[in-house]
């Protein structure tokens, strides 16, 4: 295990108590939580910060304890807590609890025992004979407390207390209270937590004449604690320190690297919002700049908001009055010196800020932390007391008590938000998990990039840069050559900007989200960004945007025997596979197998944790070959068509999963398999039909049967002027493909010919589809260009580089073939653009001709001569480069003197591909097929940006060369 872990972690932190409640009492519980785990998975957190769950009154929400060492019973038991624990850490997810380890609850045994007289536990809190002592000392809570002693009539004595009366402090001057509070870390650690809150940590010593806070006494002790965890377990368990302090006050507390692991960045998460109000970057600047120069395995621990107010403590009077004034002009919003508001009520429900705050969270130096509800922008409810307003029970559905408990509205711990914009009628996870643009969706895809880029934004260095537009924001995250580029508005307006990145001349901008790259930084760079937006760009070579690594799915290793699952199978897979003669046992274990296998697969984006099987046909006899439709469970169900071979011997080639004894052999899923897409075709040509148990299957390939296919991508093969592709996961896409493409009235689109379906009654699917390749593909048209090029660059010999009226001649049947590219793509956008009754409207507008192949089953666009396509900007950029490509490969079998020419021929040729993109789209035309003209400029601008990475490496060998010359 990785020691640095919590630095690449995104935490999530929630109550047990508000999350899920399994056995509907009224109260969330660890049963609840545990089933909730695929969800918080899926969402993409890996570590899981819970509060409070021990034995407590809950006169302040768990805090004031009472057991260090029992649950809470309405949380469930020790048992409970533990299976929690494995199934999360089977799911790769850390726990971190608390260790409130400055105050118990007043019902706590060891205070009981020390307000007797005489008694011997008396030195285990803080007592005084008059409230005189200490003074000066500041009141926390001063809206419920108005000193920090109360008088016990049992002891006849003060005690002391930094929060509530309720929750007298420890005294850690007794050295019997340490080592029992380190017992207590010891009783979770050893049960397999991997970290502690240290809740309070400033308050645990007293002196007189200071502020009893963060004396040098208290950071002692907390070396000492982390001293005592790596002795017992070494490495990997972490300390997390709730200081709320000013910076060089929690500095601190990180020591040598011998104190706390992270701290929370109290002093920088109020000045993002005041940056965001003021439309200012000062705020965030000045404590970036302040909270620097911790040790290198120390962390900041950001955060937004959590289960308390948003504190106001350690800002100056005139910028608390601010934030009053800008984020909770209502009093009854303000608690305590703070703002107890969920984020999206707090800002305003305006989703621009909400996503420009993710960002700065997701990609600031530290560890990131997100408080349950916020991904799906849960509101509060100020009229509960305290700041239980912040603490309202999770928001799962539209169902009773928002899909939180089935127990009756009164016998809830807290009622949910059921009123206003952010009632649980509106808000929840249901209604937003299956909409891409929701709130939760955003967030699933933000933090996927986040933990894709873990090291660089979790480990890496932060630079802030100068720009001149005080309403922008930018920094520099780079860490062991990778290096991203943060640009945020924090203003209302649309704002244009100069990025100073003149030390990073000849890198490629490549938008993290869309893989879409921008020009190559030449000096200073321009950009724009619309109202509070943001923009990440990974900065790389020329040459790392131009060779595209190979995909997931073309680099599948041959796994070792010993670590394939076994499969006990008694007989031939028919005992797996067909319900009339299943093996119960062997079942499970060979469905449990293909979770595993599918869980790996880049092709599938839900990851399942459950495999049922809902049907089987045994398509070839020796080896045993079964077409198998399985459906996939996690949040939520999904049906895939699998191939799937079983043979007695281990054989070549992808796809093993499993091994099977009893009847030893192994299991093999054949998506990447070219020899299945031969042998399916073949199967279709005779005219294939079979019957299951539950359904017919019928099929037919009116095309030749090639002698060998190659595999384009997972479920799409093409070989000799055929191509055929499987629905791999049964969401419809290929029923729509085997609709829509048919009325794309262009010669050199595929058409299906033929396909595999599966029929039961009214029910049909399409399992696969095949037909033929047209002639004139862009195999066969780029391997023409570089002949017409080859035919054509020899008549420029004797010529000057520049001489007027030289290039149209020398290139016309060239040229020819390169407007014949424009014009094909032109009409393939327009043709797209044009089909009616396609889901979510115009095809290209919004999601780009990349997201309408895919929701049209991801065809291979065999014209266009790309596995997969992007939007329409990136087919300009992409068919451009290849034009720039064929003059290269060309001029490298040539003379060298040509090279010379090479920047004008590809500038000339560059000129006449996008006229004959854009004399192909007139105006009229573009208005017909819904576009705009706004559209066309983009495309068009985008192609002249998109041109220079790719001839920035190529003009370099082309320079060398003509030097040569």
């Amino acid at each position: 295990m990785d020691p640095l872990w919590y630095k690449d972690a995104v935490i999530y932190q929630l109550h047990v108590r508000s999350f899920f409640d399994a056995n509907n009492d009224g109260y969330g519980d660890f049963e609840g939580l545990r089933r909730k785990l695929p969800y918080l998975e899926e969402l993409g957190v890996n570590t899981l910060w819970l509060m409070p769950f021990f034995q407590s009154p809950l006169r302040d929400d768990g805090y004031d304890i009472s057991d260090y060492y029992q649950i809470l019973p309405v949380h469930g038991t020790l048992e409970d807590f533990k299976r929690f624990l494995d199934e999360a850490h089977g799911r790769g997810m850390k726990v971190i609890i608390e260790l409130v380890l400055n105050h118990t609850s007043i019902d706590h045994p060891w205070f009981q025992e020390a307000r007797k007289p005489n008694s011997p536990m008396r030195d285990w809190y803080v007592w005084s004979d008059t409230p005189e002592k200490y003074k000066g000392v500041r009141v926390i809570f001063k809206d419920f407390e108005t000193s920090n002693w109360t008088f016990d009539p049992v002891a006849k004595a003060y005690y002391w207390h930094r929060f509530y009366w309720h929750q007298p402090d420890l005294n850690w001057d007794n050295p019997e209270v340490e080592k029992a509070i380190h017992q207590v870390m010891f009783f979770w650690a050893d049960l397999g937590v991997d970290g502690f809150r240290l809740d309070a940590i400033p308050y645990l010593y007293e002196r007189e004449g200071t502020s009893c806070e963060n004396l040098p006494e208290t950071i002692e002790a907390v070396k000492r604690l982390r001293k005592a965890l790596e002795e017992r377990y070494g490495p990997g368990k972490i300390l997390l320190a709730e200081a709320n302090m000013w910076p060089e006050e929690t500095l601190p507390y990180f020591g040598d690297g011998d104190g706390v692991h992270m701290a929370y960045n109290f002093p920088l998460m109020p000045r993002i919002f005041m940056a965001l109000r003021r439309e200012d970057r000062g705020p965030i600047e000045t404590m970036l700049k302040e909270t620097e120069g911790i040790p290198e395995t120390a962390q900041w621990a950001l955060f937004l908001r959590n289960h308390d107010e948003l504190t106001l403590e350690k800002v100056t009077e005139e910028e608390r009055e601010f934030m009053y004034e800008a984020y909770a002009p209502d009093p009854k919003f303000r608690i305590n010196l703070g703002i107890r508001r969920r984020l999206m009520p707090l800002l305003g429900g305006d989703r621009r800020r909400y996503e420009l705050l993710t960002a700065l969270l997701l990609t600031l130096k530290g560890t990131p932390i997100v408080y349950y509800g916020d991904e799906i922008g849960m509101g509060d409810n100020p009229f509960l007391g305290d700041r239980n307003g912040v603490r309202t029970p999770m928001q799962w559905s539209q169902d009773r008590n928002a899909g939180f408990s089935r127990a009756p509205y009164h016998a809830l711990f807290l009622p949910p938000v059921s009123e206003g914009p952010y009632s649980y009628h509106f808000v929840n996870v249901e209604a937003q998990r299956e909409n891409p643009h929701s709130l939760l969706s955003f967030n699933r895809r933000f933090l996927a990039l986040r933990n894709q880029h873990a090291k660089i934004f979790g480990r890496g260095s932060l630079t802030l840069l100068p720009v001149e537009n005080r309403r922008v924001l930018a920094y520099l995250r780079e860490h062991e050559g990778e290096r991203v580029l943060v640009v945020a508005n924090l203003s209302r307006y649309t704002q244009a900007f100069d990025l100073p990145l003149e030390a990073y001349q000849g890198l490629v901008p490549v938008e993290l989200f869309s893989q879409q790259p921008f020009p190559p930084v030449e000096g200073r760079y321009r950009l724009t960004l619309g109202p509070h937006g943001f923009a990440l760009f990974a900065l790389k070579p020329v040459e790392a945007v131009l060779h595209l690594p190979s995909p997931d799915w073309a680099e599948e290793p041959a796994p070792e025997e010993a670590d394939l699952p076994r499969v006990h199978m008694p007989g031939g897979p028919e005992v797996l596979l067909v319900d009339t003669l299943v093996h119960e046992r062997g079942r499970e274990e060979l469905l449990n197998a293909l979770a595993q296998t599918l869980k790996e697969k880049s092709w599938l984006a839900l990851k399942p944790q459950k495999v049922a099987l809902l049907d089987a046909l045994r398509f070839q006899k020796d080896p045993p070959l079964y077409l198998t439709l399985l459906q996939l469970e996690n949040h939520r169900t999904l049906q895939v068509f699998l191939p799937l071979l079983w043979s007695p011997q281990r054989r070549e080639g992808p796809g093993l999963f499993a091994r099977t004894h009893g009847q030893p052999g192994h299991f093999y899923e054949l998506s990447l398999d070219p020899g299945f897409y031969r042998l399916l075709l073949a199967r279709l040509k005779e005219g294939f039909e079979g019957r299951s148990l539950r359904a017919y299957y019928r099929g037919r390939h009116p095309g030749p049967v090639p002698e060998a296919v190659d595999l384009l991508r997972p479920g799409l093969a093409a070989g000799e002027g055929v191509w055929v592709q499987l629905g791999l996961v049964q969401d419809g896409g290929l029923d729509r493909t085997e609709r829509v493409l048919p009325r794309l009235d262009l010669p050199w689109v595929l058409r299906p010919e033929g396909g595999l379906f599966w029929e039961r009654g009214a029910s049909r699917r399409v399992l696969a589809l095949t037909g033929s390749l047209p002639p004139g593909r862009p195999q066969d048209l780029f391997a023409a260009l570089e002949v017409r090029l080859l035919e054509s660059l020899p008549r420029l010999r004797g010529h000057a580089p520049g001489t007027p009226g030289l290039l149209p001649g020398a290139l016309h049947e060239t040229e020819a073939l390169v407007r014949l590219l424009g014009v094909r793509l032109a009409l393939l956008h327009r043709a797209l653009g044009e089909v009616e009754g396609v889901e979510g409207g115009h095809p290209l507008l919004g999601r780009g001709l990349g997201a309408f192949l895919e929701l049209e089953g991801e065809v291979y666009l065999v014209a266009l001569g790309a596995e997969k396509r992007g939007t329409v900007e990136e087919d300009l950029a992409r068919l451009a480069y290849d034009v720039e490509r064929a003059v290269h490969l060309a001029l490298e079998a040539l003379e060298a003197e040509l090279w010379a020419f090479a920047e004008e021929v590809a500038d000339y040729l560059h000129a006449a591909f996008l006229q004959a993109y854009r004399s192909a789209l007139p105006e009229e035309a573009l208005e017909e097929a819904g576009w705009t003209r706004h559209m066309a400029e983009v495309a068009a601008e985008h192609l002249h940006r998109e041109e220079r990475p790719a001839r920035k490496r190529i003009h370099e060998r082309w320079q060398a060369k003509a030097g040569k010359a």
